[in-house]
């Protein structure tokens, strides 16, 4: 069931779009009626759209071109600044659309001004913090520092301890989040350089960066010396290395990657959930076939993992990037109960009982696959081997087991099971938390040992149209 604060969500997103119908109206007011403590989260909302409105108005394109450079700032890479780039302006609200008896217009300024206030307040920041000085550059969000981080001193984009500012931010070591007022959270990791245009709009000149943005904020936008990366309301990550190319990763939603360049040489491509690229200036293409790091959070890399930090070295397949740019990815210690099985399907690995796993897979590295893949029957997968490893393989009960597998693989006998979320052959499905719940098909469990330096082939889960669910892969220590 949708918990009463991500339905006033939705509704205020479709309310703000102008696409609300009678029946939406109807159901935001009496939620408003029901919750009364839901009328904080409409205010913030509605600053939100204010701020955005603001920012995406032709007198704030205006004021962030004319704006000079900060002295602290390399000045010759601020000369001959282009326009920002800027998405459609918001729809206003619609004509039907009454929070309160009064005038829609009036109370929502009023809302999106106690909320700024609420939001900016000294109290809020801390009781020792005192409220940002008046210097001309307001601020667009705040800052929290992470583990390790040291800045560099060409950073102009601090306003105090934390208040985030239209600069330039440099970070030696270390990382930082950033908490944007458009509701954008931004992680960038060091070392790295990049410009704070706007709340919409940063420039990553090196380093790495990984954006989560809400659907209001659709238009957030990295740009790199290669690439302009519009987000349609996802979580992706960006990394740059200095005269080098730009890797662009999805984890979730979509981005649409556009041209820099003069128009002769544009080009433009979207990314979807599960894509990953590395992109020119003029708008070449490689296929990135691995992304290591962590599924619940931030800590990702394109790079091969070193030997001493990893059991699977690497993973690739013989599909190039003319017929897919999917990545697999390598998550290592990270299976257990409800791990994302694959990249592209938001399905999860369960126990099949109360009894959850089996242990022999708690905590293994595993591999997040490619669902869209069960149907290539020309699909070779290789992994390379860091240390000496046990391969396990789960495999769809559904479907006759494949030469290559029984040929050289030990039925465990122990199956697992998938729990499937929502996708467009099964809208209705959605998963459950914990072992036991939701689960949807069952998988055999097979096994095979491998040495440190031994790259493994895997084939396909060969010919038919049937139902049926890509293959899974773990590893565990020898």
């Amino acid at each position: 069931m949708t918990d009463p604060e991500s339905r006033l969500r939705d509704l205020l997103d479709s309310v703000l779009a102008g696409s609300e119908t009678d029946v939406e109206s109807a159901e935001l007011r009496r939620l408003l009626d029901d919750h009364p403590g839901l009328h904080r989260a409409v205010f913030e909302q509605l600053r939100v759209h204010s701020l955005l409105s603001w920012e995406m108005s032709p007198s704030a394109v205006a004021e962030s071109v004319t704006a000079q450079p900060d002295d602290s700032s390399p000045t010759d890479e601020k000369k001959n600044v282009e326009p920002p780039h800027r998405v459609a302006p918001a729809t206003a609200l619609p004509q039907g659309f009454r929070l309160w008896s009064t005038g829609a217009a009036f109370i929502a300024t009023a809302a999106c001004l106690l909320a700024t206030l609420w939001f900016w307040s000294p109290d809020r920041l801390g009781p020792t913090r005192a409220a940002p000085a008046r210097t001309g550059n307001f601020a667009i969000g705040r800052v929290l520092p992470g583990a390790d981080l040291r800045l560099a001193s060409a950073t102009s984009a601090l306003l105090g301890a934390d208040q985030l500012v239209s600069g330039l931010l440099e970070i030696e070591t270390g990382s930082l989040s950033i908490e944007f007022a458009s509701g954008v959270e931004m992680d960038l990791t060091g070392p790295a350089q990049c410009e704070v245009v706007s709340g919409m709009l940063v420039r990553l000149r090196n380093g790495q960066a990984t954006a989560q943005v809400p659907r209001w904020a659709r238009g957030f936008t990295i740009e790199t010396p290669d690439v302009g990366v519009v987000d349609l309301g996802t979580r992706f990550g960006v990394a740059r290395e200095i005269d080098g190319k730009t890797d662009v990763v999805v984890f979730e939603g979509e981005v649409d990657l556009k041209s820099l360049q003069s128009e002769e040489r544009s080009f433009e491509r979207r990314l979807t959930q599960g894509e990953a690229a590395r992109v020119d200036r003029l708008g070449g293409m490689e296929r990135i076939f691995q992304v290591h790091g962590e599924w619940t959070g931030n800590g990702w890399s394109t790079a091969r993992r070193p030997e001493n930090d990893a059991l699977i070295a690497a993973v690739w397949d013989n599909l190039g990037a003319s017929k897919s740019v999917s990545y697999y990815q390598v998550l290592a210690g990270g299976f257990g109960e409800d791990a994302p099985s694959y990249v592209d399907h938001p399905h999860e690995w369960n126990g099949l009982d109360h009894d959850g796993l089996p242990d022999f897979l708690a905590g293994a590295d595993y591999v997040r696959t490619v669902n869209d893949y069960r149907y290539r029957g020309e699909l070779t997968i290789q992994i390379e081997f860091a240390q000496d490893a046990e391969l396990y393989v789960f495999f769809d009960n559904r479907v006759a087991i494949p030469d290559w597998l029984l040929a050289d693989y030990e039925d465990t006998g122990v199956d697992i099971g998938l729990d499937e979320d929502a996708w467009f052959g099964n809208p209705e499905f959605s998963v459950a938390s914990g072992p036991g719940e939701s689960i949807d098909n069952v998988f055999s469990v097979w096994k095979r040992p491998f040495r440190r330096g031994q790259v493994v082939t895997l084939g396909s889960m060969g010919v038919g149209r049937e139902a049926r669910a890509m293959y899974g892969i773990a590893a565990t220590p020898r």
